[in-house]
């Protein structure tokens, strides 16, 4: 039996253009989760536009006003986490269950926070990679294969160097993904195919849109939707749930 492979998709900052990425979602027989802050440098969609949104998609907290986490206090931050949650909720009326620090910007005590918030996932920008969602402080962190985005090898260095984890570098060379983020997807959706894991797409549709991106996203969204009969397409939410759910509860000490 081949081993268990899943594909989601993410994308960041609530965005007016959200509304074509869902739209190509949809199109493709795709879903994804949107991670929406009230507010952003970038612009946000208005209210109703969100809400309708969240009708056919997840929407996950991006803080409240797009705050890096790591510039400001621990009383700032604890306050984005808290309140977009309850900010998303509103607009939804469904709950918020997945959390993404904007820039992918966080520390062990905003973990803590996230899972103090209700919070069961934290999405993080780590990249090149198949792992399943990982357990720490409570929280499942969520890592991504492909951004929708061209990057270098400096990028990619810089990703590794970060996490502590030259794989990233490793595999973004395997997979060529210092030389075409489209061919990227493509070689890492076979891997998991063929191998199981998680492949995560995730972007910025400003960013999509700013570097005319869209024909090569939709392209990337082709691939995936014609992966379907082997790889089972989730929200990120859906997929944290996947292995938090077969995780053993620890044993209490005796």
């Amino acid at each position: 039996m081949s081993p268990p492979s899943y594909m989601t998709t993410s994308w960041d900052d609530g965005h007016p253009l959200d509304l074509r990425i869902a739209e190509m979602l949809a199109k493709h027989g795709l879903t994804g989760t949107f991670y929406a802050p009230r507010s952003a440098e970038t612009g946000v969609m208005p209210v109703a536009h969100l809400e309708e949104l969240g009708r056919n998609f997840e929407i996950g907290a991006h803080t409240l006003n797009h705050r890096v986490l790591t510039t400001v206090t621990d009383q700032e931050a604890k306050e984005e986490i808290l309140q977009s949650k309850r900010w998303v909720e509103d607009v939804t009326g469904r709950p918020c269950r997945m959390f993404c620090p904007p820039r992918g910007k966080f520390t062990a005590a905003h973990v803590a926070i996230v899972q103090a918030a209700g919070f069961v996932g934290l999405r993080t920008t780590e990249l090149a990679s198949f792992d399943h969602p990982r357990l720490k402080l409570g929280v499942w962190l969520q890592p991504t294969t492909v951004q929708a985005h061209q990057h270098g090898l400096i990028a990619f260095a810089r990703n590794a160097a970060r996490r502590q984890s030259p794989g990233i570098l490793w595999r973004a060379l395997l997979h060529s993904g210092s030389r075409d983020w489209v061919r990227m997807a493509r070689s890492t959706l076979d891997k998991v195919a063929s191998q199981g894991g998680v492949f995560h797409l995730w972007g910025h549709a400003w960013e999509v849109d700013g570097h005319s991106q869209w024909q090569r996203l939709d392209e990337a969204m082709r691939l995936m939707s014609e992966h379907k009969g082997q790889v089972i397409p989730l929200t990120n939410c859906d997929l944290t749930e996947r292995f938090r759910q077969a995780t053993p509860a620890p044993s209490a000490a005796v």
